[in-house]
């Protein structure tokens, strides 16, 4: 088979067949010791016997060098690219989810790991390091994060948090809330974002002062909710509310409401409390301004708090109870009967007063906070 010759060896035996024949030997003896015809010694002495075409041929060689290495940096840049637009479309926060990339680019495009790491910003040895085992306790906890976010879909980290705080298991545990904050990302659970809170008031909010709660029973707000049963037929909740202690005191679902049915509740409320309020504050709905509610009112010594017309902001705690309950109950309960509307208000006004903790009061439930309102207050109750 001939021997293919690369032209760096052939450049290297026609400079030594060169000096062999200057040195006296005939051509006969340079052929034999070169291993070629006298006919291919001839053709690469045409090619690159002159200096001019050795100059040639070197450059040509760094020419074809040049062109690889720029080939090999296209693409590696077009490799980048695609790896930056598929695999990296954000910008990484956090190691792991910057390791998930790595291992994506190498599986994905075949990238070494070397250049997957150096175009997502990856340390090495950061991606090569073991995660620690999961300790006990840190699995026990995303376990009952899980649990809580199961039972409570509708719940933030922060609920669930204080919710641990009140339980058996957590309550001696400190439970750092960036800690939780973060196993309930990694848990893939929902995290809503918190919305920063704006005050709505109306054209006098200077000139006259809203009418605050200082105790328990002391302001009760009260509005109506509507929603369907599956059959398309209106449902209207009256919510009760006390405003200092925040407590559910009724949640009741009706097809309609007169005035009297709103005094019936009331009633119900002051005889299950054993406390009558002093102010109620509501809107100014039929059923709020008729006759039977006001003179109730005045006979059992109870002043009204209207709002203004269309300034459903001066009575904001009955509003987010509104929203709290469509939120965390009417929108992922489907109410078939009357019935069952009844069952779903109950069971989420006693999971509302009694598990569900409040931010405003730093955590607590609703039960527990008016309780230890009353043990402080005692002396000044009786």
């Amino acid at each position: 088979m001939a021997r293919r010759h690369t032209p760096d060896q052939v450049i290297a035996k026609v400079r030594q067949g060169q000096k062999m024949l200057n040195d006296g030997h005939p051509m006969i003896e340079v052929i034999k010791e070169l291993q070629i015809t006298e006919a291919t010694w001839y053709r690469w002495i045409n090619q690159y016997g002159s200096e001019k075409n050795a100059e040639a041929s070197k450059r040509t060689k760094e020419l074809e060098k040049e062109n690889a290495r720029l080939k090999k940096l296209l693409a590696d840049q077009m490799l980048a690219n695609d790896i930056l637009t598929e695999v990296a479309k954000g910008k990484f926060l956090s190691p792991e989810p910057r390791r998930r990339a790595v291992r994506m680019a190498m599986e994905k495009f075949g990238a070494s790991e070397r250049f997957a790491c150096q175009v997502l910003g990856q340390n090495r040895s950061a991606l090569r390091k073991k995660k620690s085992p999961m300790s006990f306790d840190e699995a026990q906890l995303r376990a009952d994060l899980r649990a809580v976010a199961s039972k409570h879909p509708a719940w933030g980290w922060r609920k669930a948090r204080w919710h641990l705080l009140a339980t058996e298991r957590w309550k001696d545990t400190v439970l750092n809330s960036k800690r939780i904050r973060r196993l309930w990302r990694e848990e893939g659970l929902v995290c809503k974002p918190k919305r920063r809170k704006k005050r709505r008031t109306g054209p006098d909010a200077g000139e006259q002062k809203r009418l605050t709660a200082e105790y328990p029973m002391h302001v009760l707000s009260f509005d109506f909710q509507s929603d369907v049963t599956s059959c398309g037929r209106h449902i209207r909740f009256f919510n009760v509310i006390d405003e200092y202690t925040r407590t559910a005191l009724a949640i009741i679902p009706r097809r309609s409401f007169k005035a009297q049915d709103v005094v019936a509740v009331l009633e119900g409320i002051i005889a299950e409390t054993g406390a009558q309020p002093a102010f109620v504050r509501c809107d100014n709905r039929p059923e709020f301004t008729a006759g039977a509610l006001v003179e109730w009112c005045n006979e059992a010594g109870v002043s009204t708090a209207f709002i203004d017309p269309g300034s459903p902001w001066q009575n904001g705690f009955i509003e987010s109870f509104n929203a709290q309950f469509r939120r965390e109950q009417l929108s992922g309960e489907i109410m078939d009967t009357m019935v069952e509307a009844k069952y779903l208000a109950d069971e989420w006004k006693d999971i509302y007063n009694h598990e569900r903790p409040h931010g405003s009061l730093d955590g607590l439930t609703l039960s527990r906070f008016w309780d230890e309102w009353v043990r402080e207050n005692q002396l000044a109750i009786a």
